[in-house]
């Protein structure tokens, strides 16, 4: 036993009463040795010498000079000191209405002060392991503060938090620098002292939801409702495949209010946009709408969604459901790199949309709007601001589910009046609401992407079918270079359509193999209802991306067969999404 003071040495005869032989007994503030070593081998101590002496051990047990747990006092204000008769610091001139008596307060009895470690093979921390040579180094590249040899080495920072070498590591300091330790100073104590206990923190179970401004129609309607993203969405309404039939033969409504919305304005708005996006929107007029994919630096998909031009300088851009927060940062990080005269708004939350799609959709809107609504007067791609049963609307022609479809973007406040009304006016027509499921069902017949689920961190539009998008011939946008090196090495995978022979459903992330061999993956599939099959997307390698290569997808252990197909497998020309 090496200790310093009464309390460490009152541990021998805790020791000796639990019958342990106490070979030996160092009181430091007797004797200070000038070299304590132990020796063992193999991780088992055997011995440990003490100025020469040497005691046959297998356990040692060693306690300096303790120091007062000041740090809550500090916190409240108390000014600590180094008192170099002790070597410790305590605390003084305490706060207005602070009192400490005891330990805390430096009572601890006669002390022996402690000395720095010699050498270099010391070790200050156990708990990070920094030894002395890591202080010397800190103080040979300039950091000649405590505060920052610990941010430098990490001393004090283990799960101890400084409680085993905080006092070492200034003494060090003071030792290499040729001062004393009240000269060093001590880190700045901060919350918590003690550590917290996780059951504490922990609370009532709480995962935050954001809900759209028709959320509650969807459940009093009986949907089943799901995550996507952080959004909570109506997965369907009890029959996915009815209310995919519904869109196709008469009309159907979903709510749309999670897709990113930004409004983009300013006399560079067409640069930023053209800047940005690797399609052109310079030429697009006002009141149209086009179809954009954002790439990244490295010609990587990360969103994709629609820019609709509303005037010369203003300009109005949807995102994915779940990208909207990232794609306002990229909007916002790029204007900052440009510096472009341009302003980006969030109005993501303060408008709600709907999607009115179907045969019948149009006859829906006719008597809820004095807009004219017929196929001559708005046009697919068409973006007109109108009343739809006396609420201000932006209304988009466009059709991601493949049938005659509007968007409807409006104030969110509006969002139930503007739900009921359309399912009053469409009560004899057929209409009901649809949900994700049967949107996926749609859209995959239309062989329109979803980001995320049909691309990749690797994906780019000119192997995901999509090389009309990038307009090579400008003079730049992000990630243009990349998408020329893919161009210029050839593709290694491509995007396709693909139909199952035999009706099974594949499932999505399920292998497409070659002998036994995997030579490309599903990203969608589903059992079509209007079309009495079962089809899906993948990525394949170049050599099968030709229309009717057949492949193979492993299902239930063995193996299907499978048809590829380069077009859409409802409405190929877009017919409908015209009429």
């Amino acid at each position: 036993m090496v200790a310093a003071d009464d309390r460490a040495l009152s541990v021998v005869g805790d020791l000796e009463r639990a019958g342990v032989e106490v070979a030996a007994t160092a009181d430091l503030r007797e004797h200070d040795p000038a070299e304590i070593s132990a020796k063992g081998r193999r991780g088992r101590l055997h011995a440990v010498s003490i100025d020469g002496m040497r005691h046959e051990c297998d356990l040692l047990v060693a306690a300096g000079a303790p120091q007062p747990a000041y740090s809550l006092l500090a916190q409240a204000g108390a000014r600590i000191s180094y008192d170099a008769a002790r070597g410790v610091f305590v605390p003084t001139e305490l706060p207005p209405g602070v009192e400490a008596v005891g330990r805390v307060a430096g009572d601890l009895g006669p002390l022996r002060p402690a000395r720095a470690c010699h050498g270099e093979r010391g070790f200050v921390c156990i708990c990070e392991d920094v030894a002395v040579k890591d202080l010397q180094r800190a103080l040979a590249e300039g950091f000649d503060s405590i505060e920052l040899a610990k941010r430098y080495t990490t001393v004090t920072m283990g799960p101890c938090q400084g409680r085993l070498c905080h006092l070492p590591s200034i003494r060090i300091y003071a030792r290499e620098q040729g001062t004393d330790e009240a000269m060093i100073g001590t880190t700045t104590a901060r919350p918590p002292w003690a550590p917290v206990k996780l059951g504490l923190l922990a609370g009532r179970a709480h995962e935050p939801a954001r809900l759209t401004a028709i959320h509650h129609r969807h459940a009093e309607a009986g949907a089943e409702i799901i995550w996507t993203g952080a959004w909570r969405r109506p997965h369907s309404y009890g029959d996915a495949r009815a209310e995919a039939r519904t869109v196709h033969e008469a009309v159907g409504v979903i709510d749309v209010s999670t897709l990113g919305k930004l409004l983009v304005a300013g006399p560079d708005a067409v640069e930023f946009l053209e800047r940005l996006y690797p399609n052109r929107y310079g030429d697009l007029k006002p009141g149209r709408v086009r179809y954009g994919v954002l790439s990244t630096d490295a010609g990587r998909i990360m969103d994709d969604g629609t820019v609709a031009r509303l005037e010369d300088e203003r300009f109005y851009v949807t995102t994915t459901s779940t990208g909207a927060d990232s794609v306002l940062g990229w909007f916002e990080w790029w204007n900052a790199v440009w510096q472009l005269d341009v302003e980006i708004v969030n109005v993501t939350g303060a408008l709600a949309a709907v999607n009115v799609a179907g045969p019948r959709a149009r006859d829906l809107l006719a008597p809820m709007t004095q807009t004219d609504v017929s196929a001559e007067g708005f046009k697919y791609f068409d973006a007109l601001e109108g009343l739809v049963g006396g609420v201000p609307c932006l209304m988009l022609r466009i059709g991601f589910v493949g049938e005659l479809g509007y968007e409807l973007h409006f104030p969110s406040p509006y969002g139930e009046y503007v739900w009921d009304t359309l399912l009053e006016y469409g009560a004899d027509l057929g209409i009901r609401p649809f949900g994700l499921e049967p949107q996926r069902i749609l859209r995959l017949e239309k062989m329109h992407i979803l980001v995320g689920q049909d691309t990749d961190s690797e994906s780019n539009v000119l192997e995901a079918g999509m090389p009309w998008i990038a307009k090579l011939d400008k003079d730049d946008f992000v990630g243009k270079w990349a998408l020329e090196h893919v161009q210029e090495r050839g593709f290694r995978e491509r995007l396709v359509g693909f139909e199952m022979t035999d009706g099974v459903v594949p499932l999505e992330g399920g292998q497409i193999v070659l002998s036994g061999r995997p030579v490309g993956r599903v990203t969608s599939a589903r059992l079509s209802p209007h079309l009495g099959r079962a089809i899906g997307m993948a990525w394949v390698r170049p050599e099968y991306a030709r229309e009717g290569a057949e492949i193979e997808i492993k299902v239930n252990g063995g193996v299907a067969s499978a048809r590829v197909r380069l077009e859409p497998f409802f409405d190929p020309e877009g017919a409908r999404l015209r009429s």
